[in-house]
């Protein structure tokens, strides 16, 4: 484990196999997991590390296949990540934690429920994440169909640093700074194209409707008001999750917690005072 700069740690934990996942971590106290999306990585939560890490213990990781983890050459699907996640928390001894799943990272951690139980998860804040992103009967203006996935992937596959370079304006109302946008589509970049094309088609096709009923884990669900994600998803969530609260970010899109990092992370710290 090193000492950063501001008091950043960073570290890594072998979740089984020689698997490496990459974190960061800022605080004492009540863990929070800060758990990213598909092509993310723990870098796009610095703004929510510091600010949170002043009264918990704010933790950041790359999943299997991102950022500074291990690019295996498989294992990547939402369960084998919900397993990894599983690890980590059990690797680093974590009590009562508090999970905040953007994107993929909600459905990571609802598998994670499927997979292990209430595993001792406190409270979950899901962020511009429907319980599917594809089109199945009932989910009909959901994100993604057989149409858009063979075009992504074919994509991913040809011209990955050309395709994400389009993608990170979808994934925002209020555009990042030159400087910013640059390092995030480095991150992006970082997993050879198979990899990055792999998970991507594995989150697509799940669909986590049928256990939402009976997920009573506390949760806080986040959307953005100007996100591609579509709103059905977070209405749903809202209208099914036995302890469900939704939050409307105006003027925000998929990165919320970017956009509206102030708003975010004063909501967030009021969702984990309010946790029994």
């Amino acid at each position: 484990m090193a000492m950063g700069m501001t008091g950043l740690e960073q570290g890594s934990v072998d979740v089984g196999g020689g698997t490496q996942l990459y974190w960061e971590a800022v605080g004492t106290g009540r863990p929070i997991v800060f758990v990213h999306g598909l092509w993310g990585s723990s870098r796009f939560f610095r703004r929510q590390l510091t600010a949170v890490g002043r009264y918990h213990r704010a933790i950041a990781l790359d999943l299997r296949g991102h950022g500074r983890s291990s690019m295996t050459p498989g294992g990547h699907t939402v369960p084998t990540l919900a397993a990894d996640l599983h690890s980590f928390i059990a690797a680093l001894g974590l009590e009562r934690t508090v999970l905040v799943g953007w994107s993929m990272g909600a459905l990571i951690a609802w598998d994670l429920h499927l997979q292990f139980g209430s595993c001792d998860i406190a409270g979950l804040v899901v962020v511009d994440q429907a319980p599917t992103d594809f089109r199945y009967p009932g989910a009909e203006d959901a994100l993604v169909g057989i149409a858009e996935m063979h075009d992504w992937t074919a994509q991913l596959l040809t011209n990955r640093n050309q395709f994400m370079r389009g993608v990170l304006p979808m994934m925002f109302h209020r555009q990042p700074d030159p400087e910013a946008a640059d390092w995030m589509i480095n991150e992006m970049c970082s997993a050879p194209e198979a990899i990055a094309a792999a998970i991507f088609f594995d989150q697509c096709l799940r669909d986590y409707r049928p256990m939402i009923a009976d997920y009573d884990v506390p949760t806080l669900i986040c959307s953005g008001e100007r996100s591609a994600q579509p709103r059905s998803g977070a209405l749903y969530l809202r209208d099914r999750l036995p302890q469900g609260e939704l939050l409307t970010f105006e003027d925000c899109g998929h990165c919320l917690f970017w956009e509206d990092a102030e708003r975010f992370n004063t909501e967030l710290l009021s969702f984990v005072e309010r946790l029994a």
